[in-house]
């Protein structure tokens, strides 16, 4: 791996976390994605070319508009490095092929979906399906191209098991468990089921132990009560993304002959 696919990774990740920015704001309000051009919220200055610089316009701008001075708020700086990061850890975990780029959609998919259901508690499906739409394709010709047709079949039917199991958990907690956190499986599923099946169960059971951790331990500090809603997203996402880089290694532990 030379260090110019890092660089390109890195620089490809803080573009798209720019991008971000503009789809955790909109989508959640059904505003268009394309049009009007970015402004400030405060004082409506149309944002130019130097103010649109992923991570230094930011700190040059101390995190504040040109013109009103307004706080523009970590968002950007958060979504812009934690893309950048994540794009830069999937080339490094797949290498220059075409499942980096497939993956790099995923994370891209992931960070947003969580970022928004941080702030407001929800999992807007057109970012869910939108991720699935762009990667399945990818993750398609990238089995071909590794002469491997069989993960297409799994990808499939992890897809279809992730599904059938947030499903389930919905109809028994009567809607504990969110609508977008059932929509959002699918996409889990069908990347976790690409790696392969036993990496499904891995996810989905990083995600619920990473949940329960945060989720008791915002009740011991009294940031949380038992029926205090946690949104479950992150959750997910964190669950998946542990599961690509140390699936393997559990399952070797787990499951040894998978």
């Amino acid at each position: 791996m030379s260090a110019g696919w890092i660089v390109l990774a890195a620089v490809m990740g803080l573009l798209i976390g720019s991008f971000l920015t503009v789809v955790t704001e909109r989508v959640p309000e059904g505003e268009s994605i394309v049009a009007p051009g970015s402004r400030c919220g405060a004082c409506g200055l149309r944002l130019g070319p130097l103010d649109l610089v992923p991570v230094f316009s930011w700190l040059f701008l101390r995190g504040r508009c040109r013109r009103c001075r307004t706080s523009i708020g970590i968002e950007p700086l958060v979504l812009e490095l934690g893309t950048a990061s994540l794009f830069v850890a999937m080339t490094l975990r797949f290498e220059d092929s075409v499942e980096t780029v497939a993956f790099c959609v995923l994370a891209a998919g992931l960070l947003g979906l969580s970022w928004i259901d941080l702030r407001i508690k929800r999992l807007p499906r057109e970012i869910s399906y939108t991720t699935l739409a762009l990667g399945a394709p990818l993750l398609v010709v990238a089995a071909l191209v590794r002469d491997e047709p069989r993960r297409i079949w799994t990808m499939v039917l992890g897809a279809v098991l992730a599904l059938a199991f947030m499903w389930a958990l919905h109809a028994i907690s009567k809607g504990g468990m969110g609508d977008g956190d059932v929509r959002l499986s699918p996409l889990l599923g069908a990347y976790l089921g690409w790696l392969g099946l036993p990496y499904v169960p891995v996810g989905l059971f990083l995600a619920f132990l990473f949940g329960s951790i945060v989720g008791v331990t915002a009740m011991i500090v009294g940031r949380a009560g038992r029926k205090t809603a946690i949104p479950f997203g992150p959750f997910l996402a964190l669950g998946t993304v542990a599961a690509v880089f140390v699936g393997r290694w559990i399952i070797d532990r787990v499951w040894p002959s998978s």
